[in-house]
């Protein structure tokens, strides 16, 4: 199991296709992942808001972190590397 102690980020994108792709090779090398995001055009937690999206690249507003176990993070950071 992963949790905030025993994990190591090994990647942070904003592209869906990117994380797919690590996912997979994750996947497919039985590493166990958690991939964590966030809508950077939601509203702000503090209670502002992010009215406009005007001059906002669209397909980049959600935040990808993909996470493994410490154990895990040479062995996935040689597989994912391009």
């Amino acid at each position: 199991m992963i949790n905030v102690f025993n994990r190591k980020e090994i990647c942070i994108t904003y592209d869906i296709n990117e994380q797919a792709r690590v996912r997979d090779i994750l996947k497919n090398n039985s590493i166990d992942y958690e991939v964590a995001t966030k809508n950077l055009s939601s509203p702000s937690p503090l209670g502002g808001s992010r009215d406009s999206t005007f001059g906002v690249d669209l397909s980049r507003c959600i935040e990808y972190k993909i996470y493994v176990k410490k154990t895990d993070y040479d062995l996935a950071m040689h597989l994912i590397q391009k």
